[in-house]
């Protein structure tokens, strides 16, 4: 098993890569909104959740925040399809009014956990499609990723070690950043994104991405006034 390690991470990324690749390039639409009404979960240990509705607009950065155990990154994991609901209704609608049959090629998801690969740094931010080399160099800059490339003799060329980590938890988490970044999906969902980011770098991320055109979700718990203000709406579960 450990000897196939390797080659099944690159086969999985490929394999996701050519799937998204694929959807995009096969569709015009554009979205527009997200609809989710009524939508409840059971787990296995007897307790429930219910969500209130919610919509998302195209172009909306809200920040998604409450209590530990109020379900944010249930909500988030439901509105990717990362989970299914016990009830309720989950629509990605486009510009016509119509629901669009595909969105999860409309989305970028990037769960607490970053998901890295045994390659190189540029490889796992591209995840192995060349076509998007080019502009690593400038997307490591939008994440504050490039002085921490610096650091390293290989720069983007430096190989990931998973049983020795290469890189520390907010290097990891800038990574997994640019890597959202350089596939420019139009909605973007984050749990806890920034988390072992400094409070700087994490003003300056945020900065660039509430400026752009994209759609964001972010889970974020410790955010100050400041912090929290940059956003255009906040929602809070109890």
């Amino acid at each position: 098993m450990n000897s196939t390690k390797e080659l099944n991470y690159k086969l999985f990324a490929e394999m996701h890569v050519t799937e998204t690749e694929n959807t995009v390039k096969g569709s015009n639409e554009q979205f527009a909104k997200l609809n989710a009404t009524g939508l409840s979960i059971d787990f296995d240990n007897g307790e429930s959740i219910k969500f209130p509705n919610l919509t998302i607009t195209n172009g909306e950065k809200i920040l998604l925040m409450g209590d530990s155990g109020s379900g944010k990154s249930t909500l988030v994991k439901l509105l990717t399809g990362n989970l299914q609901p016990k009830s309720g209704s989950i629509n990605y609608i486009n510009e016509n009014g119509e629901v669009i049959n595909n969105p999860s090629s409309f989305f970028s998801y990037l769960p607490q956990d970053a998901t890295l690969f045994p390659d190189t740094i540029a490889n796992n931010i591209t995840m192995f499609n060349d076509h998007l080399l080019n502009q690593v160099p400038e997307i490591v800059q939008q994440v504050e990723l490039d002085n921490d490339i610096h650091k390293f003799d290989a720069g983007l060329a430096t190989k990931l070690d998973l049983d020795h980590m290469t890189l520390s938890g907010g290097q990891q988490q800038k990574v997994v950043l640019a890597r959202a970044e350089v596939h420019n999906k139009p909605i973007l969902f984050i749990d806890e994104g920034t988390s072992a980011i400094d409070r700087m770098g994490t003003k300056k991320i945020l900065s660039r991405l509430l400026s752009s055109d994209l759609t964001i979700m972010f889970i974020a718990h410790n955010f100050d006034d400041e912090l929290e203000g940059m956003f255009s709406r906040k929602v809070e579960l109890k």
